[in-house]
């Protein structure tokens, strides 16, 4: 007989951060709910007849995280089909999250979500089950919007068992330290040069480590053929590394699957950087990071676990004006970064590596939210 199973929809698609989450969220899922299979679906893709008939047979559809809460959540990130009744079992959400530019408690209020989102997410709401969001500002979205079924779980990303009691090793002598590096570089000019002038800060402060650069998304021609990929994100990591090599800096490309991600950073005393996921993964495992903040995914995870964080810029200008000079060859920096960077990394990477306080706050904020996590599991169907 056949075991009774979940359908999860997830977006692994290039970045390392994306397979990460589904490897954490099948982890727990094994652990906590021993009496469910789990299958994997990609979750952007419109569902074939077999693969509705599929979830149609789980217990129940499990909308995996990442920042799935977007204005066109349907059918940009869930493809899903038109007709949400043809889907007969309940549907939850596990760990999704917003994004946003800017990142600030006030953007929860007014956070832009199409007709299509809406009418999932008031299917998921009216659903005899909770669903689960990873930081407070989603949780807040959706309150604001009249969704009250839902409760924050954190990221599953967050959750290795086997490091729930073990303290945050922080040395003032790190030998290995991985910088993973933005995607602003994508669309500013100013954030690449900040992202040079502070790895270039970190090789000096710690001249006898070994330091690398990291890429979440591939840098090989490859990541072009991957679902979803940025010719200008390609574009600007390969002169990215051309200036790497000019200075002689090393750097691995992590991407396409979870396990790259796991062995390096397992591997590294420290991480500095922008990547949300190296910064979840390395608190997880109890290791210091430092996350420099590009939008508001790490504005709001920084309310979720503390630890040592440092916005990156001001301001970003998205929209349809920036858009618009782009296409039209007009030259606009869409990132203002923030005023004294540099010496603010400088000045806090220091103090904390002397002193770790704020380093082990990480550890404390996922241990106490970690039976959300286990609450929100074990309810489910």
């Amino acid at each position: 007989m056949e075991k009774s199973y979940y359908v999860m929809l997830t977006g692994g698609k290039n970045n390392a951060g994306d397979f990460l989450i589904k490897y954490r969220a099948q982890n727990l899922l094994a652990t906590m709910r021993p009496d469910r299979a789990v299958e994997d679906l990609d979750g952007w893709k419109a569902l074939s007849t077999a693969n509705l008939d599929r979830i149609n047979g789980a217990k129940a559809l499990i909308l995996m995280g990442g920042p799935a809460l977007q204005k066109r959540m349907r059918p940009r990130v869930y493809g899903l089909i038109a007709d949400l009744d043809a889907i007969t079992v309940p549907i939850v959400t596990m760990g999704i999250g917003w994004y946003s530019p800017y990142g600030g408690w006030e953007d929860t209020h007014n956070y832009p979500l199409n007709s299509l989102s809406i009418k999932l997410l008031e299917r998921i709401d009216s659903g005899p089950y909770m669903s689960s969001v990873r930081d407070y500002h989603t949780l807040n979205v959706l309150a604001s919007r009249g969704f009250s079924n839902f409760v924050m779980t954190g990221c599953p990303a967050l959750y290795s068992l086997e490091h729930m009691d073990t303290p945050v090793a922080v040395t003032s002598d790190p030998k290995k330290i991985g910088f993973s590096l933005g995607v602003s570089l994508k669309f500013s000019q100013r954030m690449q040069q900040q992202m040079k002038t502070t790895i270039l800060c970190t090789r000096d402060r710690f001249p006898d480590a070994e330091l690398d650069v990291v890429f979440h998304h591939g840098i090989s021609s490859d990541y072009l053929q991957s679902d979803g990929a940025s010719s200008d994100l390609y574009r600007r990591q390969r002169e990215f590394t051309d200036w790497l090599n000019s200075e002689e800096i090393s750097y691995i490309d992590i991407s396409g699957d979870a396990e790259k991600l796991l062995t390096f950073y397992s591997q590294c005393d420290l991480h500095v950087g922008y990547r949300i996921h190296a910064h979840i993964f390395m608190s997880s495992i109890s290791k210091p990071s430092m996350l420099l903040i590009e939008d508001g995914r790490g504005t709001a995870l920084r309310e979720v676990i503390g630890g040592v964080n440092l916005k990156a810029y001001r301001k970003s200008y998205m929209g349809y004006m920036p858009t618009l000079l782009d296409k039209i060859g007009i030259s606009f920096d869409k990132a203002l970064p923030q005023r004294n960077f540099v010496d603010d990394y400088a000045n806090i990477l220091n103090y904390e590596m002397l002193n770790g306080v704020r380093f082990g706050e990480t550890r404390e904020s996922i241990r106490r939210h970690y039976p959300v996590m286990e609450r929100f599991l074990r309810s489910l169907p």
